[in-house]
């Protein structure tokens, strides 16, 4: 069985919409515990040094809201710029999470000025168990809306490749808490 992982950037002036599709080898529980657990993100996340949840309020039947502060970096070939973001983050239990960036800081120079939008999510689907193993497919779309534009083909390459390495390290983990530690997944 292996976990496969799709990856399509689009671009509309100044804002790229990302999907990504991973099918996992995993219960749709062991993906939720994997994306929802904000404290270990720093751990397997490329891109994040440090995440915390300043703010939970449950909502029944498993949901709830969340303010996070996330503190990382972008990177692209041998650039990065550093980051804090500040989410405000609605769970529906082990059917969708929803990222909306509220506050941005890239640093000195683009403080605020760079990106006008960010807003991620995640959609999870049982899939029809196969075997004895029961397959989840994850759903990932992003919308990045940026104030000025980057050179033409640079945008999509870097927020592909910065997608498809975060979601690498979802499935590992995902792999890693199912009982899989050794499964890679196949980008598509």
């Amino acid at each position: 069985m292996t976990d496969e992982v799709k990856v399509e950037v689009r671009r509309s002036g100044r804002t790229f919409e990302a999907e990504a599709v991973l099918d996992l080898g995993a219960d749709a529980q062991t993906i939720w515990d994997t994306i929802t657990d904000y404290d270990a993100l720093a751990r397997y996340m490329p891109g994040i040094h440090h995440c915390h949840v300043s703010e939970r309020n449950p909502r029944g039947n498993g949901d709830e809201h969340l303010v996070v502060e996330q503190h990382g970096e972008f990177r692209f070939m041998m650039f990065a710029q550093t980051m804090k973001v500040l989410l405000n983050i609605e769970n529906r239990h082990l059917q969708t999470s929803v990222a909306k960036a509220v506050r941005f800081d890239l640093g000195s120079i683009f403080t605020r000025r760079a990106i006008d939008v960010f807003e991620g999510t995640y959609a999870l689907t049982k899939l029809p168990v196969e075997g004895s193993s029961p397959r989840t497919h994850l759903v990932y779309t992003a919308i990045i809306g940026l104030r000025l534009p980057p050179p033409p083909a640079v945008g999509n390459v870097a927020i592909r490749q910065n997608l498809v390495a975060q979601l690498e390290a979802v499935a590992k983990e995902v792999a890693h808490r199912a009982g899989r530690p050794g499964a890679k997944p196949k980008i598509v």
